[in-house]
């Protein structure tokens, strides 16, 4: 499976993402994933995975990557995931130790919405519920900074210097919403979160851009529509980079490309990339293209 990597800012970006096929996005840094896809031997080292959803193209990886960090001697992964699929995804995984008489450690951590969970130095996350066919929740990275109160903000350089050695209280700490993953859902993910619409950079679900797979199929399914995206587009303003994920298989990157730069604002455009890999579309007849996708 060929990887793409996507760069912005500190960030790096390793993986890719088609409807119905395979979803599964790496921050290296953090050393987190976002679903595991079908399963990727090249993520195996990464420690923890955010798992949105339980359909197979976006979780069917999860025995195998488990099975390889055993293998290859490296510690237990954990793995968050919405609360209602632990008891099944439990049970999966341990039928999978059966088949493959070995016991393969993991950590299957439930979320707690209410909960803020540590990664690495002051990077934290936390999960939201989405709107989906089945229960699911997206992932909001957060990092704790140290900023001037408000208040203070119109003071001099000098000034500041001096209150901060009486006054300590005058700096507060923050969450600021650095980067948001969706999974799959629909567009209320965005207009209903005020913490998704102010995140730096969100990878956003658009698996259909065209007439001949309508808005009111994609809400059928549980999806986003490119044409949402456009009606709702002041929802996003305050974000800095929008990658675009889990394109049908029905489109061929150029069309994806060129609608996008047709249809989206210019300003929405100058900060939007589809994230496309080189092998992403096959040269699958379209009548066999999973009805949902």
């Amino acid at each position: 499976m060929i990887l793409t990597e996507y760069h912005y800012k500190d960030f790096t970006f390793i993986g890719n993402s088609e409807g119905g096929i395979h979803t599964s996005i790496a921050i290296p840094r953090l050393k987190i994933m976002f679903d595991t896809g079908i399963g990727s031997p090249n993520l195996v080292e990464i420690p923890k995975i955010l798992l949105t959803h339980g359909h197979l193209d976006h979780a069917s990886g999860l025995a195998y990557l488990i099975s390889q960090r055993s293998l290859r001697k490296l510690s237990p992964p954990e793995v968050y995931i919405p609360p209602h699929l632990y008891e099944p995804l439990d049970k999966i995984l341990k039928l999978w130790h059966q088949i493959e008489n070995y016991e393969s450690k993991y950590h299957l951590i439930p979320v707690n919405y209410n909960d803020l969970y540590p990664l690495q130095g002051n990077y934290y996350f936390k999960a939201i519920p989405s709107v989906h066919r089945v229960p699911s929740n997206g992932y909001v990275i957060f990092e704790k900074r140290k900023k001037l109160k408000k208040e203070y903000l119109h003071l001099p350089g000098y000034k500041i210097a001096e209150l901060k050695k009486t006054n300590p209280d005058i700096i507060e700490t923050r969450l600021e919403p650095i980067i948001t993953f969706s999974g799959d859902t629909q567009i209320e993910f965005v207009l209903e979160n005020e913490v998704v619409q102010n995140t730096k950079i969100l990878f956003l679900e658009c698996t259909y851009i065209c007439d001949k797979r309508p808005v009111e199929r994609a809400r059928k399914w549980g999806h986003i529509h490119l044409y949402e995206i456009i009606e709702n587009a002041e929802y996003f303003r305050n974000i800095q980079k929008l990658y675009l994920i889990h394109f049908s298989p029905r489109y061929r990157k150029k069309e994806i490309k060129e609608t996008l730069k047709k249809l989206l604002p210019d300003w929405l455009y100058k900060k939007t990339t589809p994230f496309l890999t080189k092998e992403i579309f096959h040269k699958q007849p379209l009548e066999s293209v999973p009805e949902n996708s």
